[in-house]
């Protein structure tokens, strides 16, 4: 028997298979995207012949595969919801033909909102919060998921997301734009998030296979990171000469949701920024 992992080429879904092959956990991968990992294949989330498609025994599913921008999303609604809806009703329905009792679901922070301090864990999601596409189509499919009886549902609320790559959250930009640029422009010095880094991600997903009841989680990093917080750690650990452009001190935000660390999930994240800023250092810029 088998994991079914949707979205396997995206960030999360290749180093989530690295981490279960490191494990020995027997996968199958899925992707529209074409792939070259072993186990895994280019076949799409909407496709209605998933069952004839997919031979492998599965004993469960984790949902990663999402339109997960959403600039992507404002500039084709049809895409944004046929993906990220249709698509995972396409899956509750494979699930369902083959008798598979549990999902687990990458949903968002973003499903609270654009309010900026959270200070509990809520179950109860008001859609007239959202403003944008990408949100409302997570909570749909929490939605979605949670009304179908016939399965375990594990929603994972990822925070902001950031690893060893060029471009994502503003601690990939940042960093590498200080290795790269004489000067750096950000809005404001002051704007903070509690950013996770992928390997806390792929940890969290992986021991939420053993919850064995429905559950929502808030996977969040492990401290508050401001702009300022990012660049200091970069001067002082990598002085060079830069420029620092604060465009508008003064428009600046500080998001803050609780992590919902439930003691079932036995899960707690471990990579500070000071970390993963010195992993994308190593990657890319350590023979400069």
């Amino acid at each position: 028997m088998s994991i079914l992992i949707t979205g396997s080429s995206s960030f999360i879904g290749k180093k989530l298979i690295t981490r279960l092959k490191q494990k020995k956990i027997r996968f199958i991968g899925i992707d529209s995207k074409k792939v070259n990992i072993k186990n895994c294949f280019k076949i799409n989330i909407c496709d209605k012949n998933l069952n004839k498609k997919i031979k492998h025994n599965i004993k469960s599913i984790i949902h990663l595969a999402a339109i997960s921008n959403s600039k992507d999303c404002a500039s084709d609604l049809i895409t944004c919801y046929k993906n990220n809806v249709l698509g995972t009703i396409n899956i509750l329905n494979f699930a369902k033909k083959r008798g598979i009792k549990k999902i687990i679901f990458a949903s968002s922070e973003w499903v609270y909102g654009n309010k900026i301090n959270l200070k509990s864990f809520n179950k109860n999601l008001n859609i007239n919060n959202i403003i944008d596409d990408y949100s409302l189509s997570k909570i749909l499919c929490e939605k979605i998921i949670s009304k179908n009886k016939s399965l375990i549902s594990v929603i994972l609320r990822f925070g902001i997301i950031y690893g060893d790559r060029h471009y994502g959250s503003a601690v990939e930009s940042i960093t590498n734009s200080y290795f790269k640029d004489p000067v750096i422009r950000v809005t404001s010095k002051k704007s903070a998030r509690s950013f996770i880094h992928v390997d806390d991600i792929v940890e969290a997903t992986i021991k939420s296979l053993k919850i064995t009841k429905n559950s929502i989680f808030d996977i969040q990093g492990p401290e508050l990171v401001s702009v300022k917080k990012i660049l200091d750690l970069l001067s002082k650990k990598y002085p060079r000469k830069i420029k620092i452009k604060e465009i508008s001190p003064d428009n600046f935000s500080i998001r803050k949701i609780t992590n919902n660390y439930n003691k079932n999930l036995n899960w707690k994240p471990k990579i500070f920024v000071s970390e993963g800023i010195n992993r994308i250092y190593k990657k890319y810029y350590n023979k400069q």
